[in-house]
């Protein structure tokens, strides 16, 4: 099996569970007593911390241990009494804002329409943004954006879930970022287990309340198996981040491959920059759930729109909202590989997509249309 849908998920790497055996079994303390033994789970508790911060060049004291992106989204965005967001963002901002939020929308290429983000942002108090989106890779103007909210007096909190780990951050640098999401199973960590930033000083009040657990910014005890796991997950990430910038070499070598056999094919968020593992991609005139229906038998596991809404009989909002149509929308496929693959994978996952490819067209025609998979409502 190749899997290619590691937007949605990584695997564990062998150093991350090692890391964490021992917080299952022997080490198993609560961080939060005084004795001995637990002081030493609270030791490993901050040195994960500390690795942590390391992802987006901020202070260990600026890091709040969460079950995950989502609930660091939530957190962040109950800050806010009207929020500015992307059309494109992710489920976890758009339905935790729904009530109090606008939508800016976006150039076809998925990058936010500067002109309208800086005239909407007047009478917020808060703006989010995924610095990069979780279908397509296309990585924002975080800069501008950023710089933009900070002349309107305007907080920002950004969805760092898909590019921490991946590019690199620093958000120190970064005008009127208070607010930052990061989540551990996409950069080779385990579930469950995610991290808010708040910067120094930014205004906050808990979600979760309770033991006061986290200098109380998220109360509940620790996952500290989780947590350790994280924090070593991200020292890999930032030591290998030049192997994972050269990833985007798959993505020219698979397109490549798919025009020299005369496959046309259509890149959505071309033109913008782009996360170097992700290629969203669809074959006019093939839909993306029968094209899967072939892919995963043949060994190529991908993804017909995100892990969270694949079950959706719907188009993605995301390619929607970037001007597609809904039958373009549902030709449409997610492959995201990583900082692992190899040439020789490549080439095989290109292979495989080829033939499946040719196997769909070739019982397709004008006269019968093109094949459709049923999804009931």
């Amino acid at each position: 099996m190749i899997y290619w849908d590691n937007n949605a998920t990584t695997h564990l790497l062998p150093q991350v569970a090692e890391a964490m055996q021992p917080f299952w079994t022997e080490q198993f303390f609560n961080p939060s007593a005084s004795y001995p033994q637990a002081k030493a789970v609270r030791r490993a508790v901050e040195h994960a911390r500390e690795q942590v911060a390391g992802l987006l060049g901020v202070d260990p004291a600026e890091i709040f241990f969460t079950s995950g992106g989502t609930e660091s989204t939530n957190t962040a965005l109950a800050q806010f009494r009207s929020v500015l967001a992307l059309a494109t963002d992710h489920p976890a901002t758009l339905r935790s804002m729904e009530d109090r939020g606008t939508l800016c929308p976006v150039l076809p290429n998925g990058e936010a329409n500067l002109q309208v983000w800086n005239e909407l942002l007047a009478g917020r108090d808060g703006a989010t943004f995924a610095l990069a989106n979780h279908e397509t890779g296309v990585i924002q103007p975080v800069q501008q954006l950023c710089s933009a909210a900070e002349q309107a007096g305007v907080r920002v909190h950004l969805d760092a879930v898909q590019a921490a780990g991946k590019i690199p951050l620093s958000l120190h640098d970064l005008p009127a970022v208070d607010y930052a999401s990061l989540s551990a199973h996409k950069i080779h960590g385990p579930k469950g287990v995610g991290a808010l930033y708040v910067h120094t000083g930014a205004p906050f009040r808990a979600l979760l309340r309770g033991g006061g657990q986290e200098d109380a910014h998220r109360s509940g005890t620790l996952n500290v198996p989780g947590i350790v796991g994280f924090g070593a997950a991200a020292e890999l990430a930032l030591q290998q981040m030049e192997q994972t910038a050269c990833a985007a070499r798959h993505r020219e070598a698979f397109l490549s491959a798919l025009e020299q056999v005369g496959i046309r094919t259509v890149q959505n968020g071309a033109g913008a920059q782009l996360l170097p593992h992700v290629l969203n991609l669809r074959v006019p005139g093939c839909t993306a759930e029968a094209l899967s229906l072939l892919l995963e038998p043949a060994g190529l596991i991908c993804a017909a729109g995100s892990a969270c809404t694949s079950s959706s009989p719907h188009p993605s909002q995301v390619l929607l909202a970037m001007g597609l149509s809904p039958a373009e929308a549902r030709e449409s496929l997610r492959l995201s590989w990583n900082r692992f693959t190899s040439d020789a994978e490549c080439a095989e996952a290109a292979g495989i997509f080829i033939a499946c490819v040719r196997k769909l067209q070739s019982v397709q025609s004008p006269l019968t249309g093109k094949v459709d998979v049923y999804i009931p409502k």
